[in-house]
């Protein structure tokens, strides 16, 4: 192998800061494949170059064509290039795509952030106010929002994160100006330096509040049809396949283990002049609730439902009376 050559180069630096392939493709986000093809000759491209030599602490230069090219760029002098219809055309295709995906973001209500563990300076994305609540520039703020609990535990999982070095994922409440609470979701994964250790941690936040408020309500939901003997179950008109609780089981006359998990075992269940009506329902019914009356072993129910949005999915409950 040529010793003034890119893989050459690699190789020792490698070796000299005892990095595995598999480390080095970690930090930068590739596959180890690629690694091992910089180290045989293989091109690498500007971004990961740059990248890698930030990585091995060497001017990129130096490393992708040696000592005479880093000699030569540091006595040319700059040349300004003209402004070619070809890169107008780029320049404003990549403003346009940073543009969009600022756009998406905010959107979605998605905070990103970068937290530098060396000098535990945070920085978070423009529209963090509109997402958290609060404009906040230091560590210290964000700690101060969250509840006693949430911050002890998501204060454990940096923990954890800082010795493992694994992406996780965590919730956490923090609490609004107007004195509500904001139900938080959060992805981060920590970026290790050249020795390995765990310098900085790059994450995206979006406000699940609504979501959290929704299985909130469902819950309740659940919690109150049990109290009134009732059941719950789901039918998936693609799959034809049918989910129900114990109670649902229990009102309509199974035992033990008896099948119910499509729509022939419900409608066998039902009265015969009920089945037809049920099964239309279930099958064709239009977006939106309806309420059956119907007779499943000698006792009257009702089979209250909804047919979602896209009509795919039926969802209710049944009760007697």
């Amino acid at each position: 192998m040529d010793a003034n050559s890119f893989a050459f180069r690699l190789k020792e630096l490698l070796e000299h800061n005892k990095l595995t392939l598999q480390a080095v493709a970690s930090v930068l986000g590739i596959s180890r494949t690629a690694v091992h093809k910089w180290t045989r000759g293989g091109e690498i491209d500007y971004a990961n170059l740059r990248r890698l030599a930030d990585l091995l602490r060497v001017n990129w230069i130096w490393l992708r064509y040696g000592e005479e090219a880093q000699r030569d760029a540091g006595s040319a002098e700059p040349v300004a290039l003209p402004m070619t219809d070809v890169r107008r055309k780029y320049t404003a295709e990549i403003m346009e795509s940073e543009a969009r995906m600022q756009q998406a973001l905010e959107n979605a209500r998605i905070v990103t952030w970068e937290w530098n563990l060396l000098t535990d300076e945070v920085n978070y994305s423009s529209n963090v106010e509109q997402v958290y609540g609060w404009v906040i520039k230091r560590n210290e703020e964000f700690w101060a929002l969250l509840e006693a609990e949430d911050a002890k535990s998501l204060q454990g999982v940096y923990a954890q994160a800082f010795e493992d070095g694994l992406p996780f994922e965590s919730d956490f409440r923090l609490r609004t100006p107007e004195g509500g609470v904001r139900w938080i979701a959060s992805r981060a994964t920590p970026i290790r330096d050249a020795a390995g250790r765990v310098v900085k941690m790059l994450g995206i936040s979006m406000d699940n509040t609504a979501r959290r408020l929704a299985e909130e309500g469902l819950r309740a939901n659940e919690e109150l049809l049990t109290a009134l003997g009732a059941g719950t179950w789901r039918y998936d008109r693609e799959s034809r396949r049918l989910s129900c609780d114990a109670a649902t089981r229990k009102l309509l006359g199974t035992r033990g283990n008896a099948r119910l998990d499509d729509l022939p075992a419900l409608l066998a269940c039902l009265r015969g002049e009920d089945r037809q009506v049920v099964q239309e329902t279930l099958e064709q019914a239009p977006a939106g609730v309806f309420r059956l009356s119907c007779l499943a072993g000698g006792a009257s129910l009702q089979l209250a439902g909804k047919v979602a949005a896209d009509g795919r999915q039926v969802f209710g409950s049944v009760l007697q009376g």
